[in-house]
């Protein structure tokens, strides 16, 4: 089968496109025929090694040989040992950790689900990291419901999630952040109200919110301390720049320590797709609530170029590679 593979930490610009043999599904994971492959941000940071703590799990000096693409849709191709819930030619999305980018991949069952009836396999496979980022954060934030929420990075990956989740999870209020291009993008969305980074200030919005929920990570809890209710919550889903060592964990670890001197509460996003929070997101897609904007879509030999564009951190959406 064709895949796009890696063996060194590095950029794009080292993947291959080559011929490797067709993965076999173990106890507990189905083997999935795909279809299209979702790019996150955890796909480069992993690949490049960078933090540099991430070798820790994914190996010191060499990565050993593996395929990119942790987010992936298509069909299932084969059943392990096992495994409930899923047959032979069942349309599945999900999360794999590696293997998107390749003509069949192998997938745990249980971070799985069956994908909306009405989506593209494109759509669905743009879905996982940053629909679950966003309703993992949310949640354990404490919920939206009546609350009024702030979402800065709000066109990205996870931010145009988060601020349809939010909604869906019945905020009183949505107020996104992101640049003047995306505001329209955003608004169609749910945004009650759009901010223009590039020439206001969120510091002197004129109001307050109950949850801010931070993909950038680029100003800090004390100084968001006037807009943030006095019982409300930041939620650190992760950071630009960073450097070498801790990368985007250096906007999560600031934020956690700096909580208690801004006297506001600090949580950590962080959860793992699974086949009943994909579902549910799969269910609010289906009924219209939630839907992923899609930037582009590359065929499986323009990966490289496609992370390429993702690295650089400013696409509104999400980005896709069509495998079949």
């Amino acid at each position: 089968m064709k895949a796009v593979t890696y063996s060194t930490y590095a950029g794009p610009e080292t993947h291959e496109l080559r011929e490797i043999p067709i993965p076999e599904p173990g106890e507990g994971q189905v083997r999935i025929r795909v279809t299209a492959a979702g790019l996150n941000p955890w796909d480069w940071h992993i690949y490049r090694g960078d933090p540099w703590l991430a070798r820790f799990s994914f190996g010191l000096r060499s990565p050993g040989t593996r395929v990119v693409g942790a987010d992936a849709a298509g069909e299932v191709d084969a059943v392990g040992p096992g495994v409930e819930g899923f047959a032979v030619g069942d349309r599945v999305f999900g999360f794999l950790g590696f293997g998107g980018c390749a003509d069949f991949a192998v997938a745990e069952s249980s971070k799985i689900a069956r994908t909306p009836g009405g989506a593209t396999d494109a759509e669905a496979a743009a879905v996982p990291i940053a629909a679950i980022t966003a309703l993992g954060g949310l949640e354990d934030g404490g919920g939206c419901e009546g609350k009024r929420v702030l979402v800065i990075g709000a066109s990205g990956g996870v931010g145009h999630m988060a601020v349809q989740i939010a909604r869906v999870l019945g905020a009183s209020r949505v107020v996104a952040v992101c640049s003047g291009a995306n505001a329209a993008m955003v608004s169609l969305l749910g945004a009650d109200r759009v901010i223009d980074y590039t020439r206001e200030d969120v510091r002197e919005c004129g109001e307050v919110f109950d949850v801010v929920y931070d993909t950038v990570g680029t100003t800090s809890v004390p100084r968001l301390r006037r807009i943030l209710a006095r019982d409300g919550v930041y939620l650190a889903a992760g950071g630009l720049g960073g450097g070498p060592v801790l990368g985007p964990a250096w906007a999560i670890f600031r934020a956690k320590l700096s909580g208690p001197f801004a006297r506001r509460r600090v949580a950590v996003v962080g959860t793992e797709p699974s086949t009943e929070n994909l579902g549910r997101v799969a269910a609010w897609i289906e009924a219209g609530r939630v839907r992923p904007v899609i930037a582009a879509t590359y065929p499986l030999e323009r990966t490289a170029e496609a992370f390429a564009r993702l690295e650089a951190q400013h696409v509104a959406g999400k980005l896709v590679v069509q495998v079949a």
